[in-house]
This record gives structure tokens, C-alpha cells and sequence, in this order.
């Protein structure tokens, strides 16, 4: 089936309709903004609410179409798009899961964080080499601590054992309390020093 984005406002003109209330959809000056981020508040609980009681009784397919749904009304929502992805990962449809994170991450170049989601599918899958085009660019905008560690770790499985090292240090600057990426930086620069001598 054919999935079609309708956008904030036309999935909240669709919403109006579904409940009856012919004409707030189309009036001229439209419905009042509060009450519509009121009301598109609530039905995003709602939706999450049912998602959640799906996923707790094991009913994945129907999870899988809610958050779905979700992702079509705001697919610039990272927590919903990864969501998502999680669970078409979780009943083993990696190519869906793929696919979901492609897309969100051409419709949402702003976001530094939008090409994560795709690279970290290919970290777990051991696709190491699909990572870097992908996570390298984004280092300048500021992403996630997560790209960092992710393309940090990914350079040394490559071997890029001077990469890795780069990132880490870059890391380090931008988030010294992380006790973690000094022996992960030692670690790397050790394996360096060792390639080096020997």
C-alpha cells in the first residue's frame, strides 16, 4: 500500500473531518493555533498510548502501522523515526528499517543527527565501511555524542587507527566529563604506536 505524508496541517484537517466537524477543516481563517497544538498534542499521546499497549501484548504488526502512521503525520521526529526503525529491526526487516532511515535522513539535512540512525544499522551489521561518508560530514554541526563514539570505533575496525584517534581527540574537547574516551583514545594510539615499531 501506498503510504502518503499529508504534513502537520493536513493530517489535522483530516483529523477534524474523521471526527465530524465539517467546516473547522476549511474555514477561511482557520482554527484557533493553540487549540490545534492542544489538540495535535493529544492525539500524538493517544497514538503513543496505544502503540505502547500494541507493543506490551506482542503485537508487532500493529505497532509497526501506528508508529508508522506517527512517522507520516511529522517525519522530522527523531524518537518516532528511530522508533520505528528499532522495530522493523527487532522482527528482522532490516531492508524496511534501511529504508526509513534513508528516508529521514534526505528529509531532514539540517539535522546532524539525521544520518545516524542509517549509520548505526550498519555498525551493528558490521558494515563498517558504509560509515564514515556517512557520519564524517556531520562532525562540524555538532551531532550527538553518539556519532562520535560510533565513527571513532568504526575508523579503528577499519584500521584507520590515525582517524580514530582524530575523532576521539575532537570528542574529548567537546565533551571532556566522558570517562570512557581517554582509554578509548589511549587504547587506539597504543595499537598505533605498536603498528608503528613493529
Amino acid at each position: 500500500m501506498k503510504r502518503i505524508g499529508f504534513g502537520r496541517e493536513g493530517a489535522f484537517a483530516v483529523l477534524l473531518l474523521g471526527l465530524g466537524l465539517p467546516g473547522m477543516a476549511t474555514a477561511p481563517e482557520g482554527p484557533d493555533p493553540a487549540r490545534m497544538d492542544r489538540i495535535w498534542e493529544a492525539t500524538f499521546d493517544r497514538l503513543a498510548v496505544q502503540t505502547d499497549i500494541w507493543f506490551e501484548q506482542g503485537d508487532f504488526p500493529r505497532t509497526v502501522e501506528g508508529l508508522r502512521y506517527v512517522v507520516a503525520l511529522d517525519p522530522s521526529d527523531y524518537e518516532n523515526v528511530t522508533n520505528l526503525g528499532w522495530m522493523l529491526e527487532n522482527i528482522n526487516q532490516y531492508d524496511d528499517a534501511l529504508a526509513v532511515y534513508q528516508k529521514f535522513k534526505t528529509d531532514n539535512p539540517q539535522n546532524p543527527d539525521s544520518p545516524y540512525p542509517e549509520a548505526y544499522l550498519y555498525f551493528m551489521r558490521k558494515q563498517y565501511e558504509k560509515i564514515p561518508s556517512l557520519l564524517e560530514p556531520t562532525l562540524p554541526q555538532g551531532p550527538h555524542a553518539n556519532t562520535f563514539r560510533v565513527l571513532a570505533h568504526t575508523y579503528e575496525r577499519l584500521e584507520r587507527l590515525e582517524d580514530s584517534i582524530r575523532v576521539w581527540e575532537a570528542y574529548i574537547k567537546l565533551m571532556p566529563g566522558d570517562g570512557a574516551a581517554p582509554a578509548n583514545l589511549a587504547r587506539v594510539k597504543q595499537k598505533l604506536s605498536q603498528r608503528v615499531g613493529g
